[in-house]
């Protein structure tokens, strides 16, 4: 199997890494550390501690079903006619 993509790939990020850690004066390794052990981690972690807060945020689960039963009469007219 032709695994050329995967190394070009991989020289291209490798280069990128060079370049940026030689333009913000740092080396390779402590770049490597700093976004792969750190940044990339504690964005994960923010990631998936606002989707939590957004799907479980408060208030979200104290709507009553004729409350959403109204809203849905008020966009829709039909729905009254339709068979529970």
């Amino acid at each position: 199997m032709d695994n050329t993509w995967i190394e070009n790939t991989f020289d291209w990020c490798v280069n990128f890494l060079l370049n940026a850690a030689d333009t913000i004066g740092i080396t390779y390794e402590a770049l490597n550390v700093w976004v792969f052990l750190i940044i990339v981690p504690l964005s994960l972690v923010i990631s998936v501690a606002i989707n939590f807060y957004l799907l479980w945020k408060p208030g979200r689960h104290k709507r009553s079903l004729p409350v959403m039963e109204k809203n849905l009469i008020k966009a829709n007219p039909y729905a009254k006619t339709l068979p529970s």
